[in-house]
């Protein structure tokens, strides 16, 4: 599958109380401000984005107000948890074409900040994936508003998300032939970032692991949002 690539780029997490996760996370990791996808006021959400380092963003997204989608989603969560991953693909429509065979529906599929923007159904994969088409992997949807890393930050990448699912060599399986990606082991897929799954009787995104920034000395395992973050060093 070597002519083919996906990337992952942010891991987007849901709360009802968008100010205090975020600040939780900027404290716990000397990162910066974060700034707002300028679209998703327009679907009843608000945002705010952080960089990891120079490639990765977690995005926080909270209700804008009492008639948001979210707050259904919430309420089944205990009011936080992992929402969705952002994806870049050098080709939607390639993914699009191999959606049926694997019984894997859309959610979306149209024009976003002059990319096409493809997502699909979170009980099919285990967790919203939205694939935005960007052939140039140098390049992502907020190279002219990021404010970019800080040179503060304790942690400058994700190299690894975890899944808890019904049968983990199943699920890896769905998303190398999904995303056209190879198999570093039987349960995972490489997104330059690893997406690894485990069988577990919990569901979804679980785990998150960053890289701490050189020089950070090792630290244990932390709570965000109802997610473990872990810490691997550089």
């Amino acid at each position: 599958m070597s002519d083919s690539w996906a990337m992952l780029r942010q891991v987007v997490i849901a709360t009802a109380t968008l100010a205090d996760e975020v600040g939780v996370m900027r404290t716990a990791y000397s990162l910066p401000p974060g700034f707002s996808d300028p679209v998703l006021l327009d679907y009843g959400v608000a945002d705010e984005t952080i960089p990891i380092g120079p490639k990765h963003f977690v995005e926080f997204i909270a209700p804008a107000d009492e008639t948001s989608f979210l707050h259904p989603w919430l309420d089944r969560c205990g009011g936080h948890g992992g929402y969705c991953l952002s994806v870049q693909v050098p080709d939607v429509a390639a993914i699009r074409d191999r959606t049926s065979g694997l019984g894997i529906r859309i959610v979306t599929d149209q024009q976003a900040l002059g990319h096409q923007i493809m997502q699909v159904r979170s009980r099919d994969v285990p967790i919203l994936l939205d694939l935005g088409e960007i052939p140039d992997r140098s390049r992502w949807f907020w190279d002219d508003i990021t404010p970019g890393p800080a040179a503060a930050a304790t942690v400058d990448g994700i190299v690894e998300v975890e899944f808890g699912v019904t049968d983990a060599e199943a699920a890896a399986s769905l998303w190398s032939v999904l995303l056209g990606v190879d198999q570093p082991t039987p349960t995972s897929v490489d997104l330059g970032t690893i997406i690894r799954f485990v069988t577990s009787e919990s569901r979804g995104l679980t785990a998150v692991t960053l890289t701490l920034a050189d020089g950070v000395a090792a630290r244990n395992d932390a709570n965000v949002a109802g997610l473990t973050v872990r810490h691997r060093v550089a």
